[in-house]
């Protein structure tokens, strides 16, 4: 089975201050419809270990 990766870039805003971020997202595509997708990988331009935002991404 082959994977395929991708790298996502939302604009967002920081739920605690409102400031303006980039949320990068790493993940594996799934090959199936009825699988979801699976996250990597979560970085946060403000704060990389805001578990707050991270939640968002299950």
């Amino acid at each position: 089975m082959k994977e395929q990766y991708q790298e996502i870039y939302e604009d967002q805003l920081c739920p605690r201050d409102g400031q303006a971020a980039v949320h990068t997202v790493w993940i594996t595509k799934s090959t199936c419809t009825r699988c979801g997708d699976e996250v990597l990988d979560f970085s946060c331009s403000l704060n990389a270990e805001c578990r707050e935002c991270a939640s968002e991404y299950p």
